[in-house]
């Protein structure tokens, strides 16, 4: 009977513990006037704080908020030096268990006076 208890009380835990993550994987084009243009892949983290704003993690971009109606969302990053303003848009959602979506952002990422474009197309998986 213990062990039917402890059971219980991870997975209740555990599902609150994983509420509103996602994760994500995504390719970074960059410095998009030269020849070859820089490819970078990243990986990240987001918790959804509510049903439009979620604050998380990209490798690339640094800490990530996001704010979001529909399918388009406003991006801000922040990262040791650097800061970024994108917006981005979320091409397909599905399914029941693990959800998973396709997503396209750009985003402007500057330090000082300079900045360069960042294009990413992202892979989503949340729960």
């Amino acid at each position: 009977m213990k062990m039917v208890k402890n059971i219980a009380i991870v997975a209740c835990a555990a599902s609150f513990m994983f509420a509103n993550v996602s994760f994500h994987m995504g390719n970074n084009y960059s410095n998009l006037d030269a020849d070859p243009i820089s490819v970078v892949s990243s990986y990240g983290v987001s918790y959804a704080l509510n049903g439009t704003t979620s604050v998380g993690f990209d490798s690339t971009l640094g800490m990530l908020m996001t704010f979001g109606v529909g399918n388009a969302s406003y991006r801000m990053g922040w990262n040791a030096g650097t800061t970024s303003v994108g917006l981005g848009f979320t091409w397909w959602n599905g399914g029941d268990g693990l959800n998973t979506s396709i997503s396209t952002n750009y985003d402007l990422v500057g330090t000082g006076d300079t900045a360069d474009g960042n294009l990413s197309m992202v892979v989503g998986f949340g729960f």
